[in-house]
């Protein structure tokens, strides 16, 4: 008898030392106690930082998007690609995003992380690879 599927809420915790960061995937529940590598239609994810000047946006294309990533954001109009948001006003207010385009490792949403200076974003880098963001879904740094 297969095992149903239990929906996921994935957390993606933003930790910022010295203007890098590292993005840690931390499943909450769901999942059947495996690390989540896809995400499907009604799972919910979060945003934690240790920096409450966090931002975070998914990535607007104009062309096609870079190898096994997906056009917009997983959540629709709930968080349009190109809207900046704000990560502690979320945690604060218990904001929970719910996807609406499943997604996993090789069909993922890319977001850039940084923070508002002078009311321009302005990018992390991030510790592993050296750019300024991650994914939903994506592995730990």
């Amino acid at each position: 008898m297969p095992i149903k599927r239990v929906p996921v809420h994935l957390n993606h915790d933003i930790y910022v030392k010295g203007g890098q960061i590292t993005v840690t995937n931390q499943t909450i529940s769901g999942g059947n106690g495996q690390p989540t590598k896809r995400l499907q239609p009604g799972d919910k994810v979060t945003f934690t930082s240790n920096d409450d000047a966090t931002v975070i946006y998914y990535e607007k294309y104009s062309g096609p998007p870079p190898a096994n990533t997906q056009k917009e954001s997983p959540f629709g109009n709930q968080l349009p690609a190109g809207t900046k948001y704000k990560v502690a006003d979320g945690v604060k207010k218990g904001k929970v995003f719910t996807i609406k385009k499943a997604c996993s490792f090789d069909r993922r949403f890319n977001f850039a992380c940084g923070e508002m200076i002078r009311g321009k974003f302005s990018g992390w880098t991030r510790r592993s690879v050296g750019t300024g963001g991650a994914a939903t879904p994506g592995p730990n740094d």
